[in-house]
């Protein structure tokens, strides 16, 4: 008896996994509703690249400046490397970021490192 229920704990373990697997790959395929990701590079990407959005930040875009970025009134240095797409996964230069556009955002030793912007339409 106590066999069949650890089998059946291990079994519903399992299915819980991958379910939570195939929706992330599910959510992973299409992103988060509505927002675009974004990234940003010195020299755009060949391939769109996407990634999931877990942990990071968001807010409105006030300003970008260079390699400064200001998001809710707070400025944030963007790494050299940073990554800026569309929710398509198609390359985003910084200079086409439009104020009070919508930003999911990851800090990377204090600088953003990859950003989804979903630009006002």
């Amino acid at each position: 008896m106590r066999e069949e229920n650890q089998l059946r704990e291990g079994l519903a373990m399992k299915n819980a996994l991958l379910y939570m697997v195939i929706g992330l790959l599910a959510w992973w395929q299409i992103g988060p509703a509505g927002v675009p990701i974004v990234y940003a590079e010195s020299e755009p990407p060949q391939e769109a690249m996407l990634f999931a959005t877990v942990g990071f930040q968001s807010g409105v875009i006030d300003e970008v400046q260079g390699s400064t970025i200001r998001i809710d009134g707070r400025s944030y240095v963007l790494k050299a490397a940073v990554i800026v797409v569309t929710h398509e996964g198609e390359p985003l230069e910084l200079g086409r970021i439009i104020p009070t556009s919508l930003a999911k955002f990851h800090l990377k030793e204090g600088h953003i490192d990859k950003m989804v912007v979903k630009l006002p339409q």
